[in-house]
Order: structure tokens, then C-alpha cells, then sequence
């Protein structure tokens, strides 16, 4: 069995289990194990899984690559109807932005979700900050402050 089979099944395990059984551990010692080669099947599961399986996931993803986060994160954006996650993914980047390509789609995503979903507001905030992305959603939002945003 693969290391994404193993995780798909584990992810897709019984709440009770899940939980009783700490399997988030598990889950991110194999998260920690994906490569590159595995982001196009992984990216797939995504969109089939729900939202439970989302949430274990970015939960468990303590141990990913950089890249292969880079990668997910890319992959995300990419998904018409974006689902959950990009967000919650972005606490995993350094803290320090740098000048991407994806930087700048997280950016605009963020800027998006920002004006279409006000009640996620702080989470965008704190989102951004964790990357070091908070300043130039300022900027790109006509705030000086996130205080001015009324955060």
C-alpha cells in the first residue's frame, strides 16, 4: 500500500478511532512522507473526500515539505470553486513571504475572500500573518491598519 492509500484510509477512518486513538499522529508522520509525485493524486482526493477528511489534513500537516506545500497550495488555487483549506495551509508556510508567483495568488485569493466572505475576516487576517503576507493584503485592501479594517 502506498503512503497516500495509507493516509487516505486513515483520514477516511471512523471519527471514534480517529480520535480515541490519537491517529493524527499517524496521519502526519505519512503526510510528512508524500512527494512531490504524489500532488496531482492528492490534489484529486481533495475534491472527492469531505470536509472531514479536508480538516484531518490540514490538522495532521505539521510535518509537510515546504514544496510539496508550495505545490498543494498551487494545485488549490487552481480548483474553480476553491475548497477548504487554502487557509488553513498557509500557517504552514514560513513566516517570512517571499516574492512568488504564489505569494501573489495567495494574495488575490485572499483579497477575493476577503470582500466575498466578511465573516472570515480574521481568519484571512491571521492567515496571512502566519506567512508574512499580512502587510501587502493591507496594502492591496487601501488599509492602513488592520484596526482601520476594524480587526
Amino acid at each position: 500500500m502506498s503512503v497516500l492509500q495509507e493516509l487516505d484510509e486513515l483520514l477516511c477512518g471512523d471519527d471514534e478511532d480517529y480520535d480515541r486513538l490519537d491517529l493524527f499522529q499517524e496521519a502526519d508522520e505519512l503526510i510528512g512522507q508524500l512527494r512531490m509525485d504524489h500532488v496531482p493524486a492528492l490534489l484529486q482526493l481533495w475534491q472527492q473526500r469531505g470536509l472531514s477528511w479536508q480538516q484531518r489534513f490540514t490538522q495532521a500537516s505539521t510535518s509537510i515539505d515546504g514544496a510539496l506545500l508550495r505545490a498543494l497550495l498551487a494545485g488549490l488555487l487552481q480548483i474553480k470553486e476553491t475548497p477548504y483549506g487554502v487557509f488553513e495551509l498557509m500557517s504552514r508556510l514560513p513566516a517570512t513571504a517571499d516574492a512568488s508567483p504564489l505569494s501573489d495568488a495567495l494574495l488575490d485569493y485572499a483579497g477575493q475572500a476577503w470582500h466575498a466572505d466578511p465573516a472570515r475576516q480574521r481568519q484571512i487576517q491571521i492567515s496571512c500573518w502566519s506567512c508574512g503576507l499580512s502587510g501587502r493584503l493591507l496594502k492591496r485592501l487601501g488599509l492602513a491598519s488592520w484596526k482601520e479594517a476594524g480587526l
